[in-house]
């Protein structure tokens, strides 16, 4: 529950969908209860609420609770350093997006979120315009938010920013010996 280490994406999407797939099939259970054809319905709803728990255990397993609570703290740390940006709400449809210009605020979204408390990456899907060295500015308000001693940012193989929180892992020390060569010729 505190590491991610799989597709914490997938989780989440798998868990949307039972959802929603719970919320309609607790409105056709209740119209089947008013018809008298309740049976069918109640067996129905308790296939999808097995389903429910397979979808809840599939994210508890993936790390999706250990994601979003690194999302939200994310998420409060760009707030703070001013890391926000607007972008159309279509919550009220296009007439709300488009006629009332209707807005919302973003942030920089992570993505591919995978490790644990003591040390995570993740991917920045960051804003036009902003650089690594935006982000490597604020790196000890990061620091701050997520408790740990070191973030970096660099350039991912994907075009991302990527983040890394954590120690830095140090390499084992070399075994040198100094070896003395002695000329024969100098005692």
């Amino acid at each position: 529950m505190n590491e991610a280490n799989g597709n914490a994406r997938l989780a989440r999407t798998l868990l949307k969908v039972a959802l929603a797939l719970d919320g309609f099939m607790l409105f056709f259970t209740l119209c089947s209860a008013v018809n008298n054809n309740g049976g069918l319905a109640v067996m129905l709803l308790l296939a999808l609420a097995v389903m429910t728990v397979l979808a809840l255990w599939y994210a508890t397993k993936q790390g999706y609770w250990f994601v979003r609570q690194i999302e939200r703290t994310w998420k409060q740390t760009c707030t703070g350093i001013g890391f926000i940006g607007e972008a159309r709400s279509f919550r009220n449809g296009l007439k709300g997006a488009y006629l009332d210009g209707e807005t919302k605020t973003i942030y920089p979204q992570l993505k591919n979120v995978c490790g644990n408390w003591q040390e995570w990456t993740a991917e920045i899907r960051f804003f036009d315009g902003q650089t690594i060295d935006d982000y490597n500015k604020h790196a000890a308000a990061f620091v701050l938010a997520f408790g740990v001693p070191f973030v970096s940012f660099d350039l991912a193989e994907s075009g991302l920013i990527s983040v890394r929180a954590g120690q830095i892992p140090i390499p084992a020390a070399y075994n040198f010996q100094q070896q003395h060569i002695w000329d024969s010729t100098q005692n």
